[in-house]
């Protein structure tokens, strides 16, 4: 990557000053560090804890594996693998500004953040389209709840769903990745997860970057 590319903020709000990708290690100190380190530390234990609890709840007690609950157990998993994937890796570069499992770790995790956020805002509709017909078709409802391989069905399509919207884009789209496979010395974070896509273009052997952000 060459090296006269100049460093990203965190956020787009950020992004006026020149120099804030090489603030963020002046940022914290290491009482701050450690402060962040163990907020973060608790919040993956709490996302992993709460929602493997309602897995374990699915598995044991087969009187919930209603059709309505198979969107909730979807959820769940959604975000168990938040809290047990996606945030652990993004801890370290939030404390150190750097990102130093190379591009292609970058591109999977990409990939696999943008997948699960965006199924668990999917699953979260799927589950409001439920209880709208629980309450519009309630005698209908009712008599469908035993049919889990709809429910399956629904499911699925979330994750399909989900990967269609971002996960070609961040694989076949190099630009994207870019960010984070330089070396050491290079502190460009990773597009910021959820809220929107970032598209980044550089020229290799020019100084005109071009960011936009598409917010939904």
């Amino acid at each position: 990557m060459d090296s006269s590319l100049q460093d990203w903020p965190l956020n787009a709000s950020a992004a006026e000053g020149k120099g804030a990708g090489d603030q963020l290690l002046g940022r914290f100190g290491a009482t701050w560090t450690i402060s962040l380190a163990v907020l973060m530390a608790l919040l993956i234990v709490a996302t992993v804890a709460g929602n493997a609890l309602v897995l374990l709840a699915f598995v044991v007690d087969s009187s919930l594996r209603t059709q309505n609950n198979y969107f909730l157990l979807n959820l769940a998993i959604s975000d168990f693998l938040v809290g047990a994937f996606c945030i652990p890796l993004y801890v370290p570069y939030v404390l150190t500004g750097r990102w130093a499992l190379g591009k292609s770790f970058c591109k999977l995790w990409l990939v696999i953040d943008y997948l699960l956020c965006t199924s668990s805002v999917f699953n979260i509709v799927l589950i409001s389209y439920d209880r709208f017909l629980s309450v519009t078709r309630a005698v209908t409802y009712r008599a469908q709840q035993g049919n889990t391989k709809q429910a399956v069905l629904k499911m699925v399509m979330v994750w399909v769903l989900a990967f269609l919207l971002y996960g070609p884009a961040i694989i076949t789209a190099e630009e994207l990745c870019s960010c984070c496979g330089g070396g050491e010395s290079e502190r460009h974070p990773p597009p910021f997860p959820a809220s929107a896509l970032c598209l980044l273009w550089q020229r290799r052997e020019g100084t005109s970057i071009a960011l936009e952000r598409l917010n939904y």
